[in-house]
């Protein structure tokens, strides 16, 4: 529990909250350095902590005093920062209450995680790539979890931490006169199930909702006496995210347009081409799948003679950035590359 900002403090209320400094004592001066984990400002992955405290109150040098460690709460560290620590459909509270020697590290070092976090401050550390799956606009990379109330909630993503929703799967091509597929919904990055939550982001540092895929072309199909004729629509190309959408078919009757091709974590995949059967009946080329900074694209409408028409598959819906728990609040600091929606709600 966060300490008192006035009155009668005492070393056993300090070292509940910091730990003990030889064993059941409790020296002062010992939290003006570390338990093995160097001398302040010490560092895990790209956060600095200045101080036992994480904000400099309590001295590194020179006098220290009780009243130094009014209003100052135990600092932890949960590890999505080092090599080895990313991964798909992650949930920090889980990786909290694991444990282990590398899942949490706690400033000072002068104690182990409590099991209860009220009163403390927890840092989510992500300086690692994190993905989700793909289907569901709803489910998300990383998910926070639930934490004890009173609980300081941050989400610290560094200059090499990417958090990222699945790219949606490109709209399938058509044949004949028939209307493109649409293209596959992106899902999700962050979700905040805890309230409130601060969300940092470095510079260099990605929070992308997943990019939707782009629509399958229409099929043509042109009709006269002596003969007919069929044209085929482009696949939609696969959107940009972890894992990335793939690419979709193309349309399998008369002239063949292209295939779709997959995204990649970056980049969304090319539309295939649409088709042309002798000048008399055209397939719609499939839509680009979305990334950043470009949004998924329809795919293009088929035509044959007579007037006949049909229609391109819509693109996606992009995943949200970050997903909350209805009616929670989320503070985003945003040096870094950000991606889609700040407000849905549901988070799975």
């Amino acid at each position: 529990m966060a300490l008192q900002g006035s009155g009668q403090i005492s070393a056993s209320n300090i070292a509940n909250e910091f730990g003990y400094t030889n064993g059941s004592e409790t020296r002062l001066g010992s939290y003006r350095t570390t338990n093995g984990q160097g001398n302040f400002p010490v560092s895990f992955g790209t956060l600095s902590f200045s101080s036992i405290d994480g904000g400099g109150s309590v001295p590194t040098s020179g006098q220290i005093k009780f009243s130094d460690f009014y209003s100052t709460r135990l600092q932890q560290v949960v590890n999505f920062y080092g090599s080895g620590r990313g991964g798909n459909r992650l949930i920090a509270k889980d990786r909290y209450n694991a444990g282990g020697s590398n899942d949490v590290n706690v400033v000072g070092n002068y104690r182990t995680r409590p099991n209860n976090t009220s009163g403390t401050k927890v840092h989510i550390h992500v300086n690692q790539t994190i993905g989700s799956e793909k289907s569901n606009v709803q489910h998300c990379a990383l998910r926070t979890g639930s934490w004890d109330s009173s609980t300081t909630l941050q989400v610290d993503i560094g200059g090499s931490g990417r958090i990222s929703g699945a790219g949606g799967d490109g709209g399938a091509g058509k044949s004949s006169s028939g209307n493109g597929s649409p293209g596959g919904d992106g899902t999700s990055a962050l979700g905040i199930q805890y309230n409130p939550t601060q969300v940092n982001i470095a510079s260099g540092g990605f929070l992308v909702g997943g990019f939707a895929g782009g629509g399958g072309g229409a099929g043509g199909f042109d009709y006269d006496k002596r003969s007919s004729r069929h044209a085929s629509g482009g696949g939609g190309g696969g959107g940009a995210g972890i894992p990335a959408g793939a690419g979709g078919p193309r349309g399998t009757t008369g002239a063949l347009g292209g295939n779709g091709s997959a995204g990649n974590t970056t980049t969304g995949g090319e539309g295939g081409g649409g088709s042309n059967n002798g000048n008399e009946a055209f397939g719609g080329g499939g839509g680009d799948g979305g990334q950043f900074g470009n949004p998924a694209d329809n795919g293009g409408g088929g035509s044959g003679g007579e007037g006949s028409t049909s229609s391109g598959g819509s693109a996606g819906t992009p995943g949200a950035a970050i997903r909350r728990n209805s009616g929670f609040t989320v503070n985003v600091s945003n040096n870094g590359n950000l991606s889609g929606s700040q407000t849905a709600t549901t988070v799975l």
